[in-house]
């Protein structure tokens, strides 16, 4: 049925009504097999009785996603373009890379002996062949939005895994099938994968793949080809171990020397694969590197299992718990926890915070996505359960008993700063802060409706995290403008208020804004004791696409002032030049804040939120207080949280003090 005949259908039903509807329809039928989780507000998020007690919180949660995919599979409509395909909740379409559940589909297979599983994965499968594949062995990102043949590497390696370790659930004739495909399409990804093929992620999810698939396919080529690239990507990691290249170029140093770093892709999917390559290859040279870098990397995991990817390259796929479309970090710090107890830890946290998200058997973008009424996208799903699987079925997942181990940001050590990045992370008391002057702007070059679009995250010397041991985040950044810079792989924002989460100063001048965020070259400053610590910085007020004021000069002063007890942010604002971006000059705080929170209005300069483990008083001692307070939260999509919005005026040539105290 096309566009036209549904229109014209007695129901009247569009394309994306009758998709919405398969997904209701199959949605209603699953029966909750446990509860839903509730994320703690500070700390490790608490899961309900049965999981807390299961001896396998990895295949629990297994289970449960993989549950929630086979009740989201069209089998209903024999229609080639629907049939066997995964529908999308929040897309209203089937994603083209779906068919990356058939591994964890078949690891449940194994695990449960339940046919269904087996079923869905074979349906997902051929769906893939029909919609998907090209003559050339590749596989595309989308039927219609994405041409984007990079992708082939991650379909390549669930293909793998799934005949690697449960290739004897298939019959013989689908087995052969199956191995056919994947030796046509490694022989592409021979011919396409480069150590400069897209951002870094492919080429170092690309060492892994060759080496899975040439044991699986017998083919020593392949193996060295792994090998090949595997150790191209040794000269790709900063002097502090952070892996770059994600970016264009991959290599580029911006004029404060920063490199193009991505936390969610390096966690999740990156240092995942070269861990999976080395122990598969018994390469001790990489092994060693990967294990150094992600003890850097485990420096950005909040105490709740949270990543702090606040000011990343590609944030604008940023979830709380990791990255939208990337597979998880499980495998990298799980299977590695030999070498460091730690790794078991940030394994386990993550996946903690991520069962916290998982609401009627998916995995929802944020802590408040459930909460809002914000549907999930399937994308998180299907693609962190090829996580889950991987650290099962190598047998990396028997740490529910292990005991539990401080992680570095569970500590008050004062300050720690990466000039790579522009980025500084503080720790004192039970607070924990990130301000960032990141100069690396991201440009999508390959997706459709890209093009010139940044990323915009967060820059200027901005306070871009604000967490509390006990209440857990209370400021966060989010992009600086939220724009789908990959179509396919971003959530459209509902109608409802939505706006950006990054504190900020902001002017609003014939409709167009003008904030502290865009200005890459800001000044920022950091003096730190073991009883305070002080980050200023200065800079221009810009759009977000770093144009200034036509015909003034906006410059900002930004302090923050971190003790054991609370926050102080100072913020001034000078204007020069034909007026205009000085009338109206506004400090915006979007507190991180559920709409289920009581918020007092204590005076006009004094707001306190009642949070699950506290309160959060925020006093401002700008004239008139506080502006008035918006009966609804907004929210965004990334990292998915709803905010209280705070705002003051700002008095040209003054300063405004905003105190944050846990009470």
């Amino acid at each position: 049925m096309n566009e036209h005949e549904l229109r014209n259908s007695p129901d009247g039903l569009t394309r994306r009504e009758l998709l919405r509807s398969v997904v209701g329809a199959t949605t209603l039928s699953v029966p909750l097999m446990w509860p839903g989780w509730l994320s703690a507000p500070g700390g490790p998020p608490a899961p309900d009785a049965p999981l807390a007690n299961a001896s396998n919180l990895y295949g629990s949660v297994l289970k449960r996603w993989c549950d929630g995919l086979v009740s989201l599979q069209v089998t209903g409509i024999r229609n080639p373009a629907l049939h066997g395909g995964i529908v999308c909740p929040a897309c209203a379409l089937v994603h083209g890379r779906c068919g990356d559940a058939i591994y964890p589909l078949l690891h449940m297979a194994r695990a449960t002996g339940d046919a269904k599983y087996l079923r869905a994965a074979l349906l997902v499968h051929d769906w893939s062949e029909r919609q998907v594949s090209r003559p050339d062995g590749s596989w595309v990102n989308d039927v219609t939005l994405s041409s984007w043949k990079g992708i082939t590497v991650f379909h390549s390696i669930a293909l793998a895994e799934a005949l690697h370790h449960h290739g004897d659930l298939l019959d013989a004739s689908t087995r052969r099938q199956w191995t056919e495909r994947l030796v046509r399409a490694t022989k592409f990804l021979d011919g396409f994968l480069t150590i400069e093929s897209g951002n870094i992620n492919y080429p170092v999810t690309g060492a892994y793949c060759f080496a899975i698939c040439g044991q699986v396919l017998d083919n020593s080529r392949y193996l060295a080809r792994a090998r090949e690239l595997a150790h191209a990507t040794l000269e790709y990691f900063t002097q502090n171990g952070l892996l770059f290249g994600e970016g264009h170029p991959q290599t580029a140093v911006t004029k404060k020397k920063c490199r193009p770093v991505d936390l969610g892709y390096n966690v999740e999917e990156s240092l995942p694969s070269l861990a999976l390559y080395a122990l598969a290859t018994n390469d001790e040279v990489v092994l060693e590197r990967v294990v150094t870098s992600l003890r850097t990397h485990m420096e950005f995991m909040m105490p709740d299992g949270g990543w702090d990817n606040s000011w990343g390259s590609r944030n604008y796929k940023w979830t709380w718990w990791g990255s939208r479309t990337s597979d998880g970090c499980q495998p990298a710090f799980a299977l590695l926890a030999q070498h460091d107890p730690r790794f078991r830890e940030v394994a386990f946290r993550n996946l903690e915070q991520m069962a916290a998200c998982t609401h009627d058997g998916l995995l929802h973008g944020g802590p408040h996505y459930h909460s809002h009424g914000e549907l999930p996208c399937v994308h998180h799903t299907f693609t962190h359960a090829k996580a889950l699987a991987t650290v099962l079925d190598r047998g990396g997942a028997e740490r529910a008993k292990q005991p539990r181990v401080a992680l570095p940001r569970d500590a008050a050590y004062g300050v720690k700063s990466y000039p790579e990045i522009g980025t500084h992370l503080a720790a004192i008391g039970d607070w924990r802060a990130t301000v960032t002057e990141y100069d690396f702007e991201y440009l999508e070059t390959v997706q459709t409706g890209g093009g010139a679009s940044g990323g915009g995250h967060a820059s200027g010397g901005t306070l871009s995290m604000l967490f509390h041991q006990r209440l857990g985040p209370i400021l966060v950044a989010s992009m600086t403008r939220y724009q789908r810079i990959e179509i396919s792989n971003q959530q459209e924002h509902g109608d409802y208020p939505h706006m950006t989460l990054t504190p900020r100063i902001e002017s609003i001048v014939n409709g167009q804004s003008y904030t502290s965020l865009s200005d890459f070259d800001a000044m920022l400053t950091v003096n730190a004791t073991p009883e305070h610590i002080a980050f200023e910085a200065g800079g221009r007020l810009l759009t977000s696409g770093h144009q200034p004021l036509a015909a003034s000069d906006a410059r900002y002063r930004l302090a923050y002032r971190l003790t054991p007890t609370d926050i102080e942010i100072v913020a001034g604002i000078n204007v020069s030049g034909a007026s205009g971006g000085q009338e109206g000059c506004k400090f915006i705080l979007p507190v991180i804040s559920a709409h289920t929170e009581t918020v007092e209005r204590l005076e006009p300069g004094a707001i306190r939120i009642s949070k699950g483990k506290g309160r959060l008083l925020v006093r401002t001692d700008a004239l008139g207080g506080f502006a008035s307070l918006d009966k609804d939260r907004t929210f965004n999509l990334v990292p998915g949280f709803e905010c209280l919005p705070l705002a003051v005026t700002l008095t040209p040539g003054g300063e405004t003090r905003i105190t944050l105290t846990a009470d």
